[in-house]
């Protein structure tokens, strides 16, 4: 069977050069067969893939006496391509067919991520193209135009329209260099614009001297531009948008460039008051000079209007009503860390539909975002971006602490580094339980605590002010322990007004209170969490323990669905070879960092309630700045410069042991 497939095999292959060659009466098919198969074996002994040069020449040498070269060459290269390069063709296009087919899952994936990482782009790429374009505009008006084309211009067109052109095609590349700085920052006035200018650029560098080069550019750019509107999102005013000191000097040189480029073309025309007001189709130099005075006059009046325009939000520590919609924003939320909105210590910043707002504090010149908006809203992206947006309008800026991946694309778009700071966890407590020998730890701490005489109770925010004299006496004591002031902006601190919002979770006896913690509680029974925790010297061992179990139960009891322990700080970051520096360095502050902070024991005990870690960031601007920012935030949070280096005094030995070492994790909560 093989022979004979191999033989039919043969004698198709020969015959195709048979029937491809010219006809000669002393060539037959016969003699082609044997001349085919003498060339094929040598060119399979000479190891050359598929004889490739070898074969021919054999060919060429065996027919040249019955053909020239050029009738023997011609059909061996149309043998080659049928025999060869056709199937390998075919068989390429089926493999890459199945394979495919075989793959088509990965491949969507691929071509989605690809997609998805040019569309951000997008925004930049046609920034910097209708950067170029305004640039073109001016310069091609300081240039002298193509004498080719005047002469049929003026016949064409009438002069004034001329005129027009040449004065408000400069005016148009003025505005395409302010306008770049609106569409790399997504504003949708900027796009409409943007579009609205190039086509009128278009328009004008054909009116003014035929130049279809430049006006093919620019509406080329107008239509490419034109199925973009989903990339520019941002409902902002382009009078309150920030310039930046790279925008500021870019515009600088390009304008100063035009005006030197003009003058140099036109050195050779003598000045004169007459030249402003000389028309005319060769009067190009009076043209560029209207022309620079009309885009000095545009930049001055945006400029002036600028720099005596308000900013586009009063900044003032929130009032009543503020707070009151804050409040409302925050009993609908789902995750209960807007609750620090209640401490009064941070401005708010609203979207307009008044649904969500980010509160932040302002240290140095960092104005920082503390945690994810609050709230749901259509607008959470043009709510990011406006606070970027003001801290840059008041020559500061712009940073986000403890941040979720939620809005990840919104800070890379703004330009900010995102560095890992922590894992947060939250429990479900749907699994949670004092059954099984999972919870035996738990268990032991339950009736450790009990049996001591001390039970968990829940205060209502009705009763929490007759205790109040008492939570400070605890709270003062706790206090006493340390060194410096209390923490501040990320965590509450004890403050009347601010616990008063919220039920409070207690431990005592028949005597007194001796822990307390505030009950942070999310809309429809999502989330319940602690913030301020606090506990006297006379607390039993376990008694904050005993407390988180006790309160996770009760919120199991209530059908609330997940506890959130906080975030443990510098955990979950990587230790591979190729890891960011950041990580390597804050790994190894985790393990080894106890004299600073007990980072790996907080990690430890919050594990023990077999949590779901979820990564927090802090979004920083690049280069220099991110120093000054971290500075920033830390002085934000310590109360000041001072508050930094304050160092917590450690327990007297008499009180260390196992409650210190069990308990000082739970303090570290807060």
């Amino acid at each position: 069977m093989q022979l004979g497939l191999s033989s039919v095999d043969y004698l198709l292959s020969g015959s195709i050069i048979y029937f491809l060659l010219p006809s000669n009466p002393h060539l037959t098919l016969l003699h082609v067969l044997v001349f085919f198969a003498l060339a094929q074996i040598i060119g399979l002994i000479s190891t050359v893939p598929g004889g490739l040069g070898v074969f021919e020449t054999l060919m060429l040498f065996m027919l040249e006496p019955y053909f020239g070269t050029v009738d023997i060459i011609k059909p061996l290269l149309l043998f080659r391509t049928i025999y060869y390069f056709v199937p390998f063709l075919i068989g390429l296009l089926a493999l890459m067919f199945y394979e495919y087919q075989e793959r088509d899952e990965f491949l969507r994936k691929i071509e989605k991520a690809t997609y998805s990482s040019l569309s951000e782009l997008t925004p930049q790429v046609f920034s910097i193209l209708v950067f170029l374009g305004g640039v073109s505009l001016l310069f091609s008006g300081a240039l002298p135009s193509d004498p080719r084309y005047l002469h049929d211009l003026n016949y064409i067109i009438p002069l004034p329209l001329i005129e027009a052109s040449r004065l408000f095609g400069s005016i148009m590349g003025v505005l395409l260099l302010l306008l770049a700085n609106g569409v790399w920052k997504r504003i949708d006035g900027a796009y409409v614009l943007s579009l609205s200018v190039l086509l009128m650029g278009g328009i004008f560098a054909l009116l003014k001297d035929l130049d279809y080069h430049e006006a093919a550019i620019l509406f080329i750019l107008f239509f490419f531009l034109l199925p973009c509107r989903k990339y520019f999102y941002r409902k902002s005013s382009l009078m309150h948008q920030s310039f930046s000191k790279s925008n500021v000097t870019a515009i600088t040189l390009v304008f100063v460039s035009f005006v030197w480029l003009g003058f140099f073309s036109y050195h050779n025309v003598k000045y004169s008051n007459e030249l402003w007001w000389q028309f005319g189709i060769n009067s190009q130099a009076s043209s560029f000079l209207r022309a620079t005075v009309g885009a000095f006059i545009l930049l001055l009046v945006l400029g002036m209007a600028k720099i005596l325009s308000p900013f586009s939000r009063d900044i003032h520590m929130p009032g009543a009503e503020e707070m009151e919609l804050a409040k409302k924003i925050v009993n609908q939320s789902e995750e209960t860390s807007g609750n620090l909105v209640f401490t009064e210590d941070k401005y708010l910043f609203f979207d307009d539909e008044k649904q969500a707002f980010l509160m932040y504090g302002v240290s140095g010149k960092t104005w920082v975002a503390m945690g994810d908006i609050v709230g749901t809203s259509n607008h959470a992206k043009e709510l990011i971006w406006d606070f970027y947006e003001m801290s840059k309008l008041h020559q500061g800026r712009a940073a986000f602490y403890e941040v979720s991946e939620k809005y990840i694309p919104v800070y890379l778009d703004l330009g900010l580094t995102l560095i890992k700071i922590g894992e947060e966890a939250k429990v479900p407590l749907e699994a949670f339980t004092l059954e099984g020998s999972a919870s035996k730890d738990f268990r032991y701490t339950v009736r450790n605590v009990e049996k001591k005489g001390y039970w968990f109770e829940i205060i209502s925010e009705e009763e929490v002010q007759s205790l109040m004299p008492e939570l400070r006496n605890i709270s003062d004591a706790w206090l006493k322990l340390k060194a410096g002031k209390e923490k501040r902006f990320s965590i509450g601190y004890f403050d009347e007004k601010y616990l008063s919002n919220f039920p409070i979770a207690i431990v005592r006896n028949e005597s007194e209170i001796v822990a307390f913690a505030n009950i942070w509680a999310g809309a429809d029974n999502e989330e319940i969490s602690v913030d301020l925790m606090r506990h006297s010297s006379d607390a039993p061992d376990r008694t904050m323990e005993y407390l988180f179990v006790k309160l996770m139960l009760w919120g199991k009891e209530n059908g609330y669905r997940r506890f959130s322990l906080g975030m443990a700080p510098l955990s979950g970051l990587e230790t591979r070879q190729f890891a960011p520096m950041w990580h390597k360095i804050g790994s190894l502050i985790f393990t080894h960092g106890e004299h600073f902070y007990n980072y790996k024991g907080l990690r430890d005990f919050k594990e023990k309630f077999n949590p779901v870690w979820s990564p927090k960031y802090i979004a920083l601007p690049n280069g220099f700045k991110q120093g000054l920012a971290l500075k920033d935030i830390a002085a934000l949070i310590s109360g000041g410069v001072k508050g930094i280096f304050s160092k917590e005094n450690k327990r007297p030995a008499s009180r260390r042991g196992k409650q210190q070492l069990s308990e000082k994790p739970s303090e570290e909560l807060t």
